[in-house]
């Protein structure tokens, strides 16, 4: 079922509590609207919101993304395994980069959502954050990867710190770096790819030129290795758009090894037989909202994508040597 989007900005009457309009909008109990606000449903003036009972003033803008027939329990799913003689925790699906009283940095295994869709999935990346953080504290959804995708997530435990990185992102601050295998030889070292990314009614996306028809999009690439059949890029973004590096690398002829959606009859390989996508979130950069330092971190190539490239290093090297 899709999900329901309701907008409502608030009147001089309505100033105070949230949790009134938001019971009134979406018919919950304030329970099930904690819940809601742990899967990322609502935000005020387009920032998260950590608790139903979140001040309000006139003007407010309040929206509320929800599916009418989840329950939206405030439930703590995913099992977690022990910390590594390191001291550095993991599970199967995150590993704790770096953590504070502000926000904590994970990096993301391919596999599971960052928060919920219509779908109604009852694992994702914000509730196993969540309970790895106790009941008390709830991680804030700042940006997302797409499930197939790996890499760098920062998330924030307070609303004021997730609307800070936020505005980061919105001024296109941090530093996103990520890793991916495409189809195909890219001639170009290095480029730009701009476009106004719109949506089909499948919910694929794709570029058109009238910036009334779509969100802006701006993608920089530089390759890193030329392979035997496949191109290893570094991709740095400057906005942040659903699936914004899968279409700009399609529409290039050069999809990613392993995108069932964008181009799926070049991204196809025969060294490449895993579902997840070649798209790893390898450097992520921002100033702390608080200390105001910069921090930086980065998530080493998975050992997926080393395979593959020392395939293709290989296969290569047998074809030279037929020529020779």
């Amino acid at each position: 079922m899709p999900l329901e989007h309701k907008t409502h900005t608030v009147t001089a009457e309505e100033a105070g509590r949230a949790d009134l309009i938001l019971k009134a909008i979406t018919g919950r109990s304030r329970s099930q609207l904690r819940g809601m606000c742990m899967n990322g449903c609502l935000s005020i003036n387009g920032r998260a919101v950590t608790e139903p009972s979140t001040a309000v003033k006139e003007g407010d803008v309040v929206d509320v993304k929800f599916d009418p027939q989840r329950k939206y329990r405030e439930t703590w799913l995913g099992k977690f395994q022990a910390k590594s003689p390191q001291g550095k925790f993991q599970c199967k699906t995150f590993s704790v980069v770096f953590e504070d009283n502000y926000l904590i940095v994970v990096d993301k295994q391919a596999g599971i959502l960052t928060v919920p869709t219509e779908n109604q999935e009852s694992r994702t990346l914000v509730e196993e954050v969540s309970r790895y953080l106790g009941g008390q504290i709830r991680a804030l959804v700042v940006h997302r990867l797409d499930r197939e995708t790996s890499g760098l997530l920062v998330f924030a435990k307070q609303s004021e710190i997730a609307g800070a990185l936020q505005d980061q992102l919105r001024l296109r601050a941090p530093d996103r770096v990520y890793l991916t295998l495409v189809a195909g030889i890219m001639k170009e070292d290095a480029g730009l790819y701009e476009s106004y990314l719109a949506t089909s009614k499948r919910l694929s996306r794709y570029s058109v030129e009238n910036p009334d028809g779509g969100e802006h999009a701006i993608t920089h690439f530089a390759v890193d290795e030329r392979l035997a059949e496949t191109t290893l890029v570094r991709v740095k973004l400057d906005t942040g758009r659903r699936n914004q590096i899968r279409v700009h690398l399609a529409e290039a002829d050069h999809p990613i090894i392993g995108d069932r959606r964008y181009r799926p009859n070049l991204s196809k390989h025969p060294d490449w037989p895993h579902t997840r996508l070649a798209l790893h979130a390898h450097i992520l950069g921002f100033q702390h909202p608080v200390s105001g330092e910069d921090l930086r971190f980065v998530s080493e190539m998975p050992r997926t994508f080393q395979i593959f490239v020392k395939l293709q290093r290989r296969a290569m090297n047998e074809s030279a040597q037929k020529t020779e």
